[in-house]
C-alpha cells in the first residue's frame, strides 16, 4: 500500500439489487473494488451497508455474496442492512465502527457520490477518506450514468443545507 497504513475498514455503500437478486452494475463495481482493496491489504475489514430496497434480498446481503465470490474472508465481513438510504447508512454505521473498534475508516462508493456520503458520514462522526473504483461507468448506459451525476449534484445541495450546524 506503498507506505501507507491499512485502513480498519471499508464502508462499502450499497445500490440496487435487480429482480431476483442480482446485483446493479453500480453495486457490483464497488464490491470489486472493494474486494480488491481487502485483496491488496489496503483494508482489513469490510462494513457492507444496505437494506432491501424494491427487491429482496438486502443490499448488504448480495455484496456479501459478491464480496466472498472474489476470495474476501467471511469473517472479515460485517453487515448492516438496515439503511435504505446514504444518509441512513450514515446514522446506523457509526455505532458498529465505534463497537468494532475501528479508527481508519474508508468509504468506498461511485466518484459521483463521495462528496455527499463522505459529508454525510463526516457530519455522523465518522473521519472517512473515500475510495471509488477507477473503471469509471462500468456497464452503466451514458445516459444512466449522466441522470446519476444529475441526481447527486442536487442531492449534494440538499444534504448541505440538511447538515448545516455543529457535527455529532
Amino acid at each position: 500500500m506503498s507506505g501507507r497504513r491499512a485502513a480498519d475498514v471499508a464502508v462499502v455503500l450499497g445500490a440496487a439489487v435487480l429482480h431476483g437478486g442480482e446485483p446493479s452494475a453500480s453495486l457490483a463495481r464497488r464490491v470489486r473494488h472493494a474486494a480488491r482493496l481487502w485483496r491488496d491489504g489496503a483494508v482489513r475489514d469490510l462494513l457492507l451497508t444496505g437494506g432491501v430496497g424494491r427487491f429482496p434480498p438486502s443490499e448488504a446481503e448480495v455484496m456479501r455474496r459478491l464480496a466472498e465470490r472474489d476470495g474476501v474472508d467471511p469473517s472479515r465481513i460485517v453487515l448492516e442492512e438496515r439503511a435504505t438510504t446514504t444518509l441512513e447508512s450514515a446514522v446506523y454505521c457509526p455505532p458498529i465502527i465505534a463497537a468494532y473498534g475501528w479508527r481508519r475508516v474508508l468509504l468506498v462508493t461511485d466518484a459521483y457520490h463521495l462528496p455527499r456520503s463522505l459529508l454525510a458520514f463526516r457530519r455522523h462522526g465518522v473521519q472517512a477518506h473515500g475510495s471509488a473504483p477507477p473503471d469509471g461507468r462500468g456497464g452503466t448506459a451514458r445516459w444512466r450514468w449522466a441522470a446519476m451525476h444529475a441526481r447527486e449534484a442536487v442531492a449534494l445541495s440538499w444534504y448541505l443545507l440538511r447538515t448545516r450546524g455543529p457535527r455529532r
